[in-house]
């Protein structure tokens, strides 16, 4: 414990330091001397007659000479609210012309009947409001203020350290949202009364028991079956939901409580079952991208989901090689750019997706990423070396099946990924076929795909395709922008 301070410097000094209410809170036990007390007192000092003042351990006759000698409001305020001034004394300050310093005699623990009808009669705005919060208040003066017209009064009276049972009861009922809000928050209630309100269709009851600071399990269950998924939604998230409250939640809860319930890492797997069935998107969604999914319900996603469902799928990291099988097969554009970037992709999946459904968005990615594809079709290959983007020249060249020719040309080509692409392609050096035909014309379905890739490419980069002179190192990165599209 600190050493308490021997003089009135010392004194002074530590108040400055620490402020007055802290000095109070640190010196009840033992208190500080009355004699010194009394010497910053005749010092005159503002502060330390200010802390006199205030200190509830100070003299009583002290305490009357500060009263008797002071004009200052300030000084008479901290007066009136200590424990310790005189009840002759305490009377003036109820009669006091300052508001402020009424206000603070409201709330003296040691009030008499007399003075409490007076100051209920107060006009002074907060003098009621203080003298609500008193905990000396007898159970008749509560039920008084209860019916007062100003609701700040009884929202005050709802959080009085001594507040009736019965006076919180009529609280319980009171007109005023908030009033009943701060009551189920702060007022003194058993556990009985708190199951009533918990029980009841109120927001404002049920909101406000949640912010107490221990309520009962009973009262919890209660209020996980509330009609308000406000309140559901606000003891969520303090309390993981128990079986009833999910049975609930699945049954009469909101899309959003429902997709929350899907993403709980600890959802059962039957539950799991009802929600995938769900015809809400976020529902799915959220269950999708739950890292506890359940293999079986995963394949059902993988199978019957929206391109939303089968994207969170890819993101989640439970995820397994088996997926892409399902996945692959969707058709959905985004999840085909998507499946470029998935490690251990088996290259069968990219065959199927670029050489045989010739899916663009699959094509330009592979391109944006600069993964290679060796088995790039020899006629899908030789469409794409002549093409003004660089990235998807680097994939032509990457080629095995790229027409030697067009190869040897790719290794002269200005961009410097291209020409390297081309000549770290095995088949650049190997021996030149003696016939090697290349086709004048693109087919029908290679001239579509090409077609396709330019619209891709044009969505992604907002404008034309790049000119040929541009460096693939300079190119603009649609990787990012396709993996969040």
């Amino acid at each position: 414990m600190p050493a308490a301070p021997e003089t009135t410097g010392e004194l002074l000094a530590l108040i400055r330091e620490l402020g007055a209410d802290r000095v109070c809170a640190r010196h009840r036990r033992p208190p500080l001397p009355s004699t010194l007390l009394r010497a910053v007192c005749e010092e005159g000092d503002p502060e330390g007659l200010r802390f006199a003042a205030q200190y509830p351990l100070s003299p009583s006759d002290l305490l009357e000479q500060l009263a008797a000698r002071t004009g200052d409001t300030a000084l008479c305020a901290r007066l009136a609210a200590n424990p310790r001034t005189p009840p002759t004394v305490l009377t003036t300050f109820i009669e006091h012309p300052s508001a402020e310093v009424r206000a603070s005699a409201a709330l003296h623990p040691g009030l008499h009947p007399r003075e409490i009808l007076k100051l209920l009669r107060d006009s002074g705005p907060g003098v009621v409001r203080h003298l609500a919060g008193n905990p000396g208040l007898k159970s008749q003066h509560q039920a008084c203020i209860a019916r007062h017209d100003d609701s700040s009064v009884r929202m005050a009276l709802a959080g009085n350290a001594a507040l009736d049972p019965q006076v919180a009861r009529v609280l319980g009922d009171d007109a005023s949202d908030v009033v009943r809000f701060h009551t189920a928050a702060r007022g003194r209630a058993d556990k009985n009364q708190c199951l009533m309100w918990a029980d009841s269709d109120d927001a404002a009851l049920q909101q406000g028991l949640l912010l107490r600071k221990s309520p009962e399990p009973e009262v919890l269950e209660s209020l996980a079956l509330s009609a308000h998924a406000s309140v559901r939604s606000a003891l969520a998230d303090k309390h993981p939901p128990d079986p009833t409250a999910r049975l609930f939640v699945l049954d009469r809860g909101t899309a959003g409580e429902r997709a929350r319930l899907a993403a709980d890492p600890s959802l059962p797997r039957a539950l799991q079952r009802a929600l995938c069935q769900s015809e809400d998107t976020g529902v799915r969604t959220a269950l999708a991208a739950n890292p506890a999914i359940d293999a079986d319900i995963a394949e059902f996603l993988c199978q019957s989901g929206g391109e939303t469902e089968i994207l969170a799928l890819l993101a989640n990291p439970a995820r397994t090689e088996e997926w892409h099988g399902f996945i692959v097969r969707c058709g959905y554009p985004r999840v085909n750019a998507a499946l470029v970037y998935e490690e251990g992709l088996d290259p069968r999946h990219l065959h199927e997706l670029v050489n045989q459904r010739l899916c663009a968005e699959t094509t330009v990615q592979l391109a944006a990423s600069r993964r290679p594809f060796p088995g790039l079709r020899a006629d899908l290959a030789t469409a794409l070396a002549e093409h003004p983007w660089p990235a998807l020249r680097a994939l032509a060249a990457g080629s095995r099946q790229l027409p030697h020719k067009l190869l040897r040309r790719l290794t002269d080509d200005p961009v410097a990924g291209v020409a390297h692409a081309a000549r770290v392609n095995p088949k650049t050096d190997a021996p030149a076929p003696a016939v090697e035909s290349i086709p004048s014309a693109l087919a029908p379905e290679v001239s579509a795909w090409q077609s396709r890739i330019d619209a891709c490419l044009h969505s992604i980069l907002r404008g034309p395709c790049p000119p040929a002179i541009s460096t693939f190192q300079t190119q603009p990165q649609p990787t990012s922008v396709s993996k969040a599209s």
